[in-house]
Formats: C-alpha cells, sequence, structure tokens
C-alpha cells in the first residue's frame, strides 16, 4: 500500500475530529493528515489539491458534507471522498452518491473504526484504478508507437482498434478509417489463406507467423507476417483477436531474388558443364575422325610399299588413300573454316554469280552419294534472270553441307529435294529430306557448335558436326538467315537459307 498519505479532514468538531485522527493513524503508517476546520481552510486544500483521501463530516457549521463534496469532485472527479454523519438520512445518500461520493458512514460508537475501514477500502480501490490505468496508459504509448502493425478484431473480423504503424502500413488516411471494416474480407487476397488461417486459430487459440498476401488501400499487394491470438473470457466464449503484421514484401523480394539467381546459377553450372561435356565429345570425335582415315592411308600405305599387291589391288590402294586424303582434308578446311570465324578473320569473295549454276554444280557433286543409297534426289531450279552476288565457294559450301547433311542422315530409298525460288527481295534454297528428322528438344540448338543430337549417330554417319554450324556462319556472313524444321523424329526435316538480293544485308 502507498506510503506518506495525506488525508484531509474536514470537521468543526474538535472532538469528533480527534477520535477520526487516531482511527486512521492506527490502520495506516507515516500518514500525514491535515485538519480543515473552516471555509479558508477549505479553499486552500482546494487549490493546493495535493492529498491521497478527503473525509468529511456532514454537518458543518458554516457549510454541509454535501457542498464540500461536490467542491471536491468539481476539481478533483478521480480523488475518492468519505462522508460521515449523524442526521443519516436516504435523501442525502441518494444525494451523495449522486455527487460522486465514495463510501457513506452514518455515526455510532463504532463508527470511527469503520472510517478507518472503509478509508483502506476506498483507497486500495482508487489505487487498483490508477494502476490500472497507469497500464492502460503504457500500454497504449506502447502500441501507438511500435513500428509493427498491431489490431484487435471481434469474433467475426470487424476491426475494432488499430494502431498508426498498421494504417501507415495499409495505405489508410487515419486509424477512424478501418475501424469497423472487417479486416480479412479487405485485405486477404487469397481467401484460402483466410480459411486456413481461421482453422489454426480455432484449433490452438494462437497463430504464429502466418505469411499472407494483402491488399493495401491503393490496391499494391504486400506480404506480411500474420500473429495473433484469441482472447476468451472465464467461460472460453471468444471475446475478440489481438495480433500484429510485420510487413516483409522487401523481405520475399531478396528471396526470390536469390532463389532466381540460384535457378541461374544452376542453369548456368548446367549449361558450362554440359558445354564441357560437349567440347570434350568434340575433341573425341576429331581424335576419331583424323585418326580414321590416317590409319586407313598409312595401312594401304605400307601394303604398298611391300611391292606385293597387283594392278588391281594397287589401284583400290590409290582410290582409298586418295578418298581418305580427300575426307581428311574437308575435316582440317571445317576446322580451320570455324576457327577463322571465331577470330573474324573469314574474308568472302563477293562477285555476281549464276546461281542456279552453283546449286546445280553442288548437286552434281553429291549425286554419286545418294546414288549409293538409292535417293531420289529432286531439285526445281527457279530459271529467273535476277542480279546476285556472292562468295561463290562459299555459298557451293553452305549447300553442300546441306545436301551432305540431307542424304547423309535419310535411309535407303528416301528423297532429298532441293528448291531454289526468288522472291522481291530475297532468293530462297531450301532443302528438304525424309531422313531421321530432328526433336523438339534437339531443333532450338541445332545450328551451335559442338550442339549434337546425338554424337552416337554422328559418329556412325561419320563427320564432325560442324556443317551446319558454318552453314549459320557463312549464311549470316552474307546477310542471310538459315532456319530447320521438322516434325520430329523419324519424319524428316527442311532446311530454308534465305540470302538477300544485290548481296545486301537485310539486317
Amino acid at each position: 500500500m502507498s506510503q506518506n498519505l495525506r488525508i484531509l479532514v474536514i470537521d468543526d468538531n474538535p472532538d469528533d475530529r480527534l477520535l477520526a485522527i487516531r482511527q486512521l493513524e492506527r490502520e495506516f503508517s507515516n500518514l500525514n493528515i491535515e485538519q480543515i476546520i473552516d471555509i479558508k481552510g477549505l479553499n486552500q486544500a482546494l487549490e493546493a489539491g495535493n492529498f491521497d483521501l478527503v473525509v468529511t463530516d456532514y454537518q458543518l457549521g458554516w457549510s454541509n458534507g454535501i457542498v464540500v463534496l461536490r467542491a471536491f469532485k468539481a476539481r478533483y472527479p478521480d480523488y475518492p471522498v468519505i462522508m460521515f454523519t449523524n442526521t443519516g438520512t436516504e435523501e442525502i445518500a441518494v444525494e451523495a452518491m449522486k455527487a460522486g461520493l465514495d463510501d457513506y458512514i452514518i455515526k455510532s460508537p463504532k463508527h470511527y473504526i469503520r472510517l478507518a475501514r472503509a478509508a483502506r477500502s476506498v483507497l486500495e480501490r482508487v489505487w487498483q484504478r490508477q494502476a490500472l490505468k497507469e497500464a492502460e496508459t503504457r500500454y497504449r504509448h506502447l502500441f501507438e508507437g511500435v513500428p509493427v502493425g498491431l489490431y484487435r478484431t471481434t469474433p467475426s473480423g470487424h476491426i475494432l482498434d488499430v494502431n498508426p504503424a498498421l494504417v501507415q502500413m495499409l495505405g489508410y488516411p487515419d486509424q477512424q478509417s478501418l475501424l469497423a471494416i472487417k479486416l480479412v474480407d479487405l485485405l486477404y487476397v487469397n481467401p484460402q489463406e483466410r480459411c486456413l488461417w481461421q482453422d489454426q486459430i480455432d484449433r490452438e487459440g494462437v497463430v504464429r507467423n502466418f505469411e499472407v498476401q494483402l491488399r493495401r488501400n491503393d490496391g499494391t499487394i504486400i506480404w506480411a507476417l500474420n500473429s495473433a491470438r484469441a482472447i476468451r473470457d472465464r467461460n472460453e466464449q471468444l471475446l475478440y483477436y489481438e495480433g500484429a503484421i510485420e510487413e516483409i514484401t522487401e523481405r520475399k523480394r531478396i528471396e526470390e531474388e536469390r532463389a532466381q539467381l540460384l535457378i541461374r546459377e544452376q542453369a548456368a553450372r548446367a549449361q558450362a558443364e554440359a558445354a564441357n561435356r560437349m567440347k570434350d565429345e568434340f575433341l573425341a570425335t576429331v581424335s576419331h575422325e583424323l585418326r580414321t582415315p590416317l590409319n586407313s592411308m598409312l595401312g594401304w600405305a605400307r601394303m604398298l610399299r611391300s611391292r606385293k599387291l597387283d594392278e588391281k589391288t594397287t589401284t583400290r590402294a590409290l582410290e582409298v588413300i586418295e578418298r581418305n586424303a580427300v575426307a581428311q582434308s574437308k575435316l582440317i578446311e571445317d576446322l580451320l573454316d570455324i576457327s577463322r570465324i571465331i577470330r573474324g578473320q573469314l574474308a568472302l569473295d563477293v562477285r555476281p554469280v549464276d546461281l542456279g549454276a552453283i546449286v546445280a554444280a553442288t548437286i552434281d557433286t553429291v549425286q554419286p552419294a545418294a546414288d549409293t543409297k538409292g535417293i531420289d534426289l529432286k531439285y526445281i531450279l527457279d530459271t529467273t534472270d535476277r542480279a546476285f552476288s556472292c562468295d561463290p565457294n562459299r555459298l557451293q559450301q553452305v549447300i553442300w553441307n546441306l545436301l551432305s547433311n540431307a542424304i547423309k542422315f535419310t535411309p535407303t530409298g528416301g528423297r532429298v529435294e532441293v528448291q531454289l525460288e526468288y522472291t522481291d527481295m530475297w532468293v530462297q534454297i531450301q532443302v528438304s529430306d525424309t531422313g531421321s528428322g530432328i526433336s523438339a528438344e534437339v531443333l532450338p540448338y541445332i545450328f551451335e557448335l559442338f550442339r549434337q543430337a546425338d554424337s552416337t549417330t554422328t559418329r556412325s554417319h561419320g563427320g564432325l558436326g560442324l556443317g551446319l554450324a558454318l552453314v549459320r556462319k557463312l549464311v549470316e556472313l552474307h546477310g542471310g538467315t538459315v532456319a530447320a524444321e521438322s516434325a520430329g523424329e523419324g519424319k524428316g526435316a527442311t532446311f530454308t537459307v534465305k540470302l538477300p538480293l544485290f548481296g545486301e544485308s537485310k539486317g
């Protein structure tokens, strides 16, 4: 209980006043009692206002207890007042209670003992109210000042109280604009999240760090952590929900960026590993493709040195050596061309040409290979006389690579078709086949260096797998484009080259 109490005792009867003071001093320690016996002392006490309790007699020679009560309550409504009297009529008691009296005691032989006990009871109630008020004030300061959004809602979700942090977070002009709004219906972007939140708080009585998306007043969406608990009375009846909302939009953005960076880093690592694997496979293919003809040439050369071969076998040996030397020369040329292109050192010898003659000459070159496999090689050539400039050797290399690939990957008895046609701005060369086709997964990468649909297939057909990469590079150097189409594996493929007329690049 509070110490150093200051009690005003208002009574102009010295005997009654002394009895009251003695009982109060017995009940309280460290008591400071001020005796008021006239109107002057009363006015001074009213001006000072520094007291804890007023004890007044009803019957005063210069006034009465009701007047004193009203004077104090008018200026100090929270300060307690006890009144005692001999007259004790019901009308006086009712009038005093209406004026704010805290206790009313009828004088009797033991009334002074009752007065001290009443004083203690009244003061304890006052102190309890003060403690609650101070606690509420501290709570309110905390509620208003914390940077996290706080709220209370009815069991149905209508907002009862919010702090400024939540008002600002949700983008509303003031606290009043949020009161009586149904928080869950207004803010939750996903109704399913609301149901999950409700199920958890109904089941456990509390929700901690529940991630939700909330809609601000301007319609923008934010991420937040919603923690709450259900407040119930003694009978377990739900009174309200109270909770906290912490915005985590920036944190979610950083987490998403990290996730995307991780995905990109993993993809880049996978691409780098795949590129390394493809380069390793390419180097193995180069070694194989260079060694195979070399071994054949060395073998036949040793046999020729023995001078034990007949004329027919000697002729065959020379043919094999020549054929393998040509093949090896072609492989080396492809490697050198790719190297020159990568270094930007491949120059074109552009001049006016007869494009139809170049296509026809290339077809003649690959015709024996087509005949060997029983492939029907057809061509449709636009005979329009149009001016066209290019590097004839490089363009023939482009057409030869496309035709060689088509024949290589088309089974016996298949068909390969070449078509040359002119448009207003472009010349188009199209090579179609009924061969093994290209899968949808491989098609986007078909012209990339070191990318092969199936290295085992490339091995079985020979070559380095550089042909299509060379085709694209050479076509682009001419200012043109090349594209591949296929309905899938086993359904053939079509390659279309478009070159600008007059040798002009169309970008």
